[in-house]
């Protein structure tokens, strides 16, 4: 299961970024990033790398969860899981570990609303 996992962590960002968003992944990703961004106070540049990643990883996941069936809650929350280290990897590399926490914070905020 690792190994399959591993396998779709490692190719499947190669699909996402050749795949169009839906109008819903686009709004939602929207939606998350305008609130990081404002409550944030990102500049220019790191508004544009969040909500490129934000949308990715939104895509990303819809893709993994369509390619390999996931029905039930705990096959989703196991793609969401990995979806989430994804994302929090690439903000650790460019904001550094404090943060990209704190992006990651809000964001989880902005998904509640």
């Amino acid at each position: 299961m690792k190994n399959i996992l591993f396998l779709l962590f490692l190719t499947l960002p190669l699909f996402a970024f050749t795949q169009n968003a839906t109008k819903w992944q686009q709004k939602n990703s929207d939606k998350i990033s305008n609130y990081v961004i404002n409550k944030m106070n990102l500049n220019k540049k790191d508004a544009a790398f969040f909500s490129k990643v934000q949308l990715a990883q939104i895509v990303e996941n819809a893709n993994n969860i369509k390619e390999s069936g996931a029905s039930s809650a705990e096959e989703k929350k196991a793609i969401y899981s990995v979806g989430y280290s994804n994302i929090k990897a690439k903000l650790n590399k460019r904001f550094g570990n404090k943060l990209a926490q704190e992006i990651l914070k809000v964001a989880n905020e902005a998904r509640k609303q």
